[in-house]
């Protein structure tokens, strides 16, 4: 078990916000799903990153180079319950993902040969829940003068603070939060990427976002965390701050 699992320390500071957005992404660096209520586990949200699209030399491919995979759309079929997942296309057809058609609907729009395989651990990036602050995304409205759709940033937890200071999760890292039962602990600023500059549904390309960020946020956006006690988070769900510094 994770060293991080051992070390309970509950997340006792006041409530500071709520759950305002779940999302989980059963296939790497394809679209995902929003979800009402969702487990999250040791290694993040049940159903999350379940499978990665894997390349003829066994790497993981990753949208930050092949574009194209933003336009896929994959979900749980099951809901909750299960851990099926279908992919459909930019143009509606859908797919099994242990379909052979499927891999071969990816390896021509990709232009390479690939397949989807079961995604080990360590397949997310720097943590396995990856959160966002609904201020520091109205923060980005204003600086482009346009709404700004959460996904392109692919969190899996959007958390909106009573207090509507944007950014203000910069100042998490080695501190525990609680989505009401479930505690993280905040290790890493998420440094952003290609894939921000990407419309989820379009994938029409404004490169303005990521500038942005580049220059007003060191390309900092959200943050990364472990998993220190799991449990159901809901929609709504109360976020708490440990007021003190870990260490």
């Amino acid at each position: 078990m994770r060293e991080h699992l051992t070390r309970p320390r509950p997340a006792a500071g006041p409530a500071v916000g709520i759950v305002a957005d779940l999302m989980r992404f059963p296939v790497k660096s394809l679209g995902g799903e929003r979800a009402r209520r969702v487990f999250i586990g040791p290694y993040g949200l049940t159903g999350d990153r379940r499978l990665a699209v894997i390349g003829a030399d066994g790497g993981v491919v990753s949208a930050r180079r092949a574009h194209a995979l933003l336009g896929y759309r994959a979900e749980m079929a099951d809901g909750d319950g299960g851990l099926d997942v279908r992919v459909s296309a930019p143009d509606g057809r859908e797919w099994a993902a242990d379909d052979p058609a499927l891999a071969r609907e990816l390896s021509a729009a990709l232009d390479r040969e690939v397949q989807l395989a079961r995604g080990a651990v360590g397949v997310f990036d720097a943590a396995p829940v990856h959160l966002v602050n609904e201020a520091s995304v109205r923060a980005m409205d204003a600086w482009l003068g346009r709404e700004v759709d959460v996904r392109r940033f692919r969190p899996n937890v959007v958390v909106e603070l009573a207090d509507g200071i944007p950014f203000g999760e910069a100042a998490w890292r080695g501190r525990r939060l609680a989505l009401g039962p479930v505690e993280l602990e905040v290790v890493s600023p998420t440094e952003r990427c290609a894939v921000t500059t990407f419309d989820p549904d379009t994938l029409e390309r404004d490169t303005a976002v990521l500038s942005h960020l580049a220059r007003r946020r060191d390309n900092f956006f959200g943050v990364y965390a472990h998993v220190v006690r799991p449990g159901w988070v809901r929609l709504g769900d109360p976020v708490t701050l440990d007021p003190r510094p870990e260490g």
